[in-house]
């Protein structure tokens, strides 16, 4: 190093011991208390570990996408700081006459000083989530920051330590929130079917369903459809969709706007079938598969935006499912029997949710998989009979599952006039998480105890509860069969899909 820049080091060097002797020498009991608390809270950020578990329960897509996002950031700065940062300076912790002759108000850790993790983990998950959900900002930032001027007040750290991890940390964020939206893009299918010779009414009948995962987005998806010519004639609960179907069958083409999740798309699916009318789609759940499965933005204002702009009117396969008691539905996205049922029944209990708040849903899972049993099944299909002992069993219409996700099933399409069913028997962890991420990076290699395959029909006997979209509809036996070209729903233009 020449004369110049060890000066220039020098002087930084002073700076960094001034500041955090000032900051030694502005302790009181109020602020070292307050303090100290929030440094502790972010131990293995752990705050930040809670406050997406929270935003995760709401079970609303904006604040898990938040939580994800800053999750991932936090997932790359630990990366780079607890690794490769640290050992390249290996900087020692600040010693005592630097404090202003203070001791530390924390144990000093035993890693090295330079960046600051602390710093990093908050400012990544802060920046991260605050991109997500801009509503969580004006508080997710200023507790960020106090983590991170903590590390400095308590004298684990110098400011320089904490800035530098600071920067670290906003730009992990931003990349993290960054990988968030690609996935969420990559798990957007496209639907291949000619675009058909339909005028689109541009007045709509809106069916939604109060409690969607982000029913907040209704209003302004609505506005956008206003704003845009279309009028809303009028608003039909989901517990009326019989009644609106039977409206539907004078003949005339008509325009249904299911705002909601996966539910009220079969809920409106149900109401439009076998009628001309047409159904365009809003998604405001959770998992969203049936727009994703469409080429639909997972976002309630951007699908309007779809809407309002100029779509394509394609006609798409559903799904009919018959129980041997008369109950007949048709869907669009997938009936299952099984764990899923399994754990949308302990998710949804009222005593479980009192009870655990936040942690619903992780709890609900270990419920379902330490109590669940696998149920013997038998598959027909074209006069082959073949018998499985499942824990899970899945016919879908929909190529797309897992919401963000964007597990992808082999070959499935909207348009190719056939179920896609997937049985699984119980696999070893491993088996199951290679199963897994094999699905979620697009690699589809045949895993021994998952049966998957395309028929057009398929009958199920078995005695086990069966669900559509997480509501448990009768119990198998079951008759399946496709429908082709059954609903003619409204998918975006060829040239701005992506």
């Amino acid at each position: 190093m020449n004369h110049r820049g060890r000066r220039v080091r020098r002087r930084l060097g002073r700076l960094d011991r001034q500041l955090l002797t000032a900051a030694a020498r502005g302790r009181s009991k109020t602020t070292d208390r307050v303090l100290m608390a929030a440094s502790e809270s972010a131990n293995r950020s752990m705050l930040w570990l809670g406050v997406a578990g929270v935003l995760w329960a709401t079970g609303r897509r904006r604040p898990r996408s938040a939580a994800g996002s800053g999750l991932a950031g936090i997932g790359i700065a630990a990366t780079l700081v607890n690794g490769p940062l640290k050992f390249a300076w290996r900087r020692d912790r600040p010693p005592i006459a630097f404090r202003g002759g203070g001791e530390p108000l924390l144990p000093l850790p035993r890693t090295f000083s330079f960046p600051s993790g602390h710093s990093a983990s908050a400012l990544a998950f802060a920046t991260g989530a605050s991109l997500a959900l801009p509503v969580a900002a004006p508080v997710l930032l200023p507790a960020a920051g106090a983590v991170a001027y903590s590390r400095v007040h308590t004298g684990v750290h110098y400011p320089s330590d904490v800035l530098v991890g600071s920067v670290i940390g906003a730009g992990s964020g931003l990349l993290g929130a960054r990988l968030v939206r690609a996935l969420r893009a990559r798990s957007v299918h496209e639907v291949d079917a000619p675009a058909l010779d339909v005028a689109i009414p541009r007045t709509a009948i809106l069916l939604t369903a109060d409690g969607a995962g982000s029913a907040d987005d209704l209003a302004p998806a609505r506005a956008v459809l206003e704003e845009a010519g279309f009028t809303i004639e009028e608003v039909v609960a989901v517990e009326d969709s019989a009644q609106l179907r039977k409206r539907l069958q004078d003949g005339e083409v008509r325009l249904v706007v299911a705002a909601g999740g996966d539910g009220t798309v079969c809920a409106a699916v149900n109401a439009v079938h076998g009628t001309e009318s047409l159904l365009a789609i809003v998604p405001l759940g959770t998992s969203n598969d049936v727009a994703r499965s469409l080429g639909l933005p997972p976002d309630g204002r951007e699908a309007a935006a779809v809407i309002a702009g100029s779509p394509r009117v394609c006609a798409i396969d559903a799904a009919r499912v018959r129980l041997d008691d008369g109950t007949e539905r048709i869907f669009l996205n997938a009936a299952t029997a099984g764990l899923n049922v399994a754990f949308a029944q302990e998710a949804t209990d009222g005593s479980l949710r009192d009870r655990f708040g936040a942690l619903t849903y992780p709890v609900a899972a270990a419920r379902a998989l330490r109590g669940y049993t696998p149920f013997d099944c038998t598959l027909e299909q074209d006069g082959q009979r073949r018998m499985v002992s499942a824990v899970h069993l899945s016919v879908s219409n929909a190529p797309v599952f897992g919401g963000p996700l964007g597990i992808r099933v082999p070959g499935a399409s909207m348009t190719d006039g056939r179920l896609d069913v997937i049985a699984t028997e119980r696999l070893s962890l491993p088996r199951l998480v290679l199963a897994v991420a094999d699905a979620m990076v697009g690699r589809h290699r045949p895993v021994h105890g998952v049966h998957a395959f395309r028929p057009d029909r398929l009958r199920v006997l078995g005695d086990e509860e069966l669900a559509l979209d997480g509501e448990v509809l009768g119990r198998l036996p079951a008759e399946f069969d496709a429908r082709p070209g059954a609903i003619r729903v409204l998918v975006p233009p060829v040239e701005t899909r992506s």
